[in-house]
């Protein structure tokens, strides 16, 4: 009794948010729904009957989502797709869900190419887009961040996702980025390689980002520990056992206890092996205990700003921009 939905429901919403806030700093689009949301619920009439303004708000949010997000990534990803051609070699940085999307529409129209997946540690993002794109049946090589070079020298195009492009033209998404813009740039040469970036004007935002150090999402530098010793995956004997065992079967082959030797051969290279695994599991990261030493701190960013000279072109439901253009295009999209 006595309260309003358009009055009141912001209240309640904002606890909401604080807690969404306090568990993981809200993100550009997150920000830009949040806005949206309130300013259509402060835009109902307070005479309006509580059943009705509910369901406005539901046909909004519904209609928010499929705008704004379904349909805006199936449009970049048929506009992006128009610019691969066969033979093309595709540079992509970790597992951006609308390059996924779009590399597997160009693969579905017929088109020859091959995808070149750049990732790093800890997230290894690039893993599921490299086992996605493996198996629909496209030519894939994956790499870490430290064979960029390689990489880049034959790529043709590099497409990369956003988390958001600010106001100045920059890009901000995920570390390690900025490198796979700034390579394509300056590949050996003097041929640069365009950059195209897929981003959805829900990610738009009139911040201003001058570096990566300002503003960023701090994650847990624990994750930048190596916890897992290194552990042999073949199923292969270990080397230095074998050579163990057959150098203590020659000794014994020579009388009649040939056999009991070869068997306490084997035994010993058994040990021999499981004192090896022992010891590997004993050995840890170099890191391990780092809060202990008093002049030493791990930073583990999860984003990068791109400068705008970096990147050749935008790809929006809106259309293919570059980077200039982003401001106007996020007053038109928010008409705030």
């Amino acid at each position: 009794m006595g309260t309003s939905l358009p009055r009141h429901l912001t209240t309640y919403l904002s606890h909401q948010i604080t807690y969404l806030s306090t568990c993981r700093p809200l993100s550009i689009s997150q920000g830009n729904a949040i806005r949206a949301l309130k300013l259509a619920i402060s835009s109902i009439d307070p005479s309006t009957p509580e059943a009705e303004a509910k369901a406005f708000l539901g046909e909004f949010i519904d209609s928010f989502i499929r705008e704004k997000i379904t349909v805006a990534d199936q449009v970049i990803a048929s506009s992006a797709a128009q610019k691969i051609q066969d033979g093309d070699v595709i540079v992509t940085f970790a597992g951006s869900s609308i390059v996924k999307q779009t590399l597997l529409l160009a693969h579905k129209q017929g088109k020859k190419f091959r995808v070149s997946i750049i990732d790093s540690r800890p997230l290894f993002e690039g893993k599921s887009l490299a086992r996605t794109l493996a198996t629909a049946g496209l030519d894939v090589q994956y790499s870490l961040v430290h064979g960029i070079s390689h990489a880049i020298k034959a790529a043709s195009k590099v497409f990369l996702g956003a988390h958001a492009m600010t106001s100045n033209g920059r890009l901000y998404s995920r570390v390690g980025t900025a490198l796979v813009a700034m390579s394509a740039k300056e590949r050996a040469g003097g041929v640069e390689v365009p950059v195209i970036v897929c981003c959805e004007t829900v990610k738009f935002t009139d911040r201003v980002a001058l570096d990566s150090i300002v503003v960023n999402e701090i994650a847990d530098a624990d994750e930048l520990i190596t916890a897992e010793p290194m552990q042999q995956l073949t199923g292969l004997p270990d080397p230095a056992a074998v050579t163990a065992s057959a150098a203590d079967a020659k000794k014994g082959g020579g009388g009649g206890g040939g056999g009991k030797s070869a068997a306490a051969a084997a035994a010993a290279a058994a040990n021999a092996a499981a004192e090896s695994n022992t010891l590997a599991q004993s050995v840890s990261s170099p890191l391990t205990g780092w809060k202990e030493s008093a002049n030493l701190q791990l930073l583990n960013i999860m984003y990068d700003v791109t400068p705008a000279e970096y990147v050749d072109m935008v790809v929006t439901e809106m259309g293919s921009l570059p980077p200039s253009a982003v401001p106007i295009v996020h007053r038109m999209s928010t008409n705030l």
